[in-house]
């Protein structure tokens, strides 16, 4: 009977850990609330202003695309790590162990800062006409913040994306496989087809926590001026000197970003469960 009620606890038993957290977290606020230090209008005033709202679509933009783009770029980098060619696997290990080991925020800054110095200039022409692609210009005028976060965040995602899928692979039961090799269908059909297809479902959970490390990632491009959410909140603060209401301003973006994407994750892992 003890053993039941600790596995399955009853309902009323979450709603009062939940009122108990609630009570906890008024009991430790309510001094800050009401010592007159914190300005709880002006947290109301930023909180939809137009600023925030362009940085939170910035902030989306990057960590959508950077996502997608290190989705493809890591697939196929899984595929190279579970390739039979031992120097393809060798190449893409060696992908993995530098970009997971590298801190983004130093491949941030090298895309932005080193990697346009190096290049000098850059153009682009299509031969033998007189079709211009990229006029000749400095690098760094390629380089804009977004560009080279993105360039880092993709390069850097795509590492652990890669270990994500290759994990995924192979837990796809590998039964299935000889079955489709029985059947006649070629290896490369039976990996779009069968194998990936199961893959995926089995890293949907993993995918989806990678999506919300990449908004918080997106953090760092602050250092290379890149207009986030932190950095739209920093340029205020270092007017009006409201540094935690302002914090706390970004903080609630990046929670409300956070559980949107949860509970997207949530309903289609209900959609696509693994099989």
């Amino acid at each position: 009977m003890t053993d039941d009620v600790v596995r399955h606890p009853r309902p009323w038993t979450h709603t009062l850990q939940a009122a108990v957290a609630v009570a906890a977290l008024l009991a430790v606020l309510h001094p800050l609330l009401t010592s007159g230090v914190f300005d709880l209008a002006t947290v109301g005033e930023y909180l939809f202003a137009p600023t925030i709202l362009k940085a939170v679509q910035a902030t989306l933009a990057l960590a959508t695309l950077s996502t997608a783009l290190a989705l493809v770029l890591g697939t196929g980098i899984a595929l190279l790590r579970i390739s039979p060619n031992p120097v393809l696997r060798t190449a893409a290990a060696g992908y993995v162990f530098v970009f997971r080991g590298t801190p983004m925020l130093v491949q941030l800054l090298i895309w932005f800062y080193a990697v346009p110095r190096a290049i000098g200039h850059i153009g682009l022409y299509v031969p033998g006409t007189d079709i211009v692609l990229i006029p000749y210009q400095p690098a760094s005028n390629i380089f804009t913040p977004f560009v080279a976060g993105l360039f880092a965040l993709t390069l850097a995602e795509a590492g652990y994306m890669a270990e994500v899928v290759r994990s995924g692979i192979q837990g796809v039961d590998a039964g299935q496989r000889d079955a489709a090799r029985a059947l006649g269908m070629p290896s490369s059909k039976i990996m779009q087809q069968i194998v990936l297809v199961q893959a995926f479902r089995i890293v949907l959970p993993a995918l989806g926590n990678q999506y919300i490390l990449m908004i918080k990632n997106t953090s760092l491009a602050y250092a290379i001026g890149y207009a986030e959410i932190l950095l739209a909140v920093s340029r205020i603060y270092y007017t009006n000197f409201k540094y935690l209401e302002l914090l706390l301003v970004a903080a609630f973006w990046y929670l409300l970003l956070t559980a949107v994407i949860t509970l997207a994750q949530h309903l289609l892992e209900r959609k696509y469960p693994a099989l």
